[in-house]
């Protein structure tokens, strides 16, 4: 999908959160971040129930795989091991890494 100065990949095969991050580097990409939440919320309208990895870790707060901080909204964890950032229509939720999810990439369009 093309929005913006970007392209969006949303996967339809499952991967753990190491797995989909290596993907989208493999594609000149990277796991999804997002700039505003203007952008979230165009995302999630393309989403279906399902959650997708996006580039979001929580290594000592929760920041985007460029090392920013996560400022625009909160997350929904319930628990200590859920590590890994996860977007849905409901919006951002935490997950487990291990856990085999669909992901998005997000690469600047040339």
């Amino acid at each position: 999908m093309k929005y913006g100065n970007y392209c969006y990949y949303f996967s339809v095969e499952k991967k753990d959160w190491n797995s989909s991050l290596e993907f989208c580097l493999a594609e000149d990409s990277h796991l999804l971040m997002f700039t505003d939440n203007q952008e979230m919320r165009l995302l999630q309208n393309f989403l279906k129930k399902d959650f997708y990895w996006i580039g979001l870790r929580n290594n000592f707060g929760w920041r985007w795989e460029d090392g920013s901080a996560l400022n625009i909204s909160r997350i929904l964890s319930n628990s200590l091991i859920q590590k890994c950032g996860t977007i849905s229509k409901d919006g951002l939720q935490a997950s487990s890494c291990e856990v085999l999810l669909q992901w998005v990439c997000k690469k600047v369009r040339l």
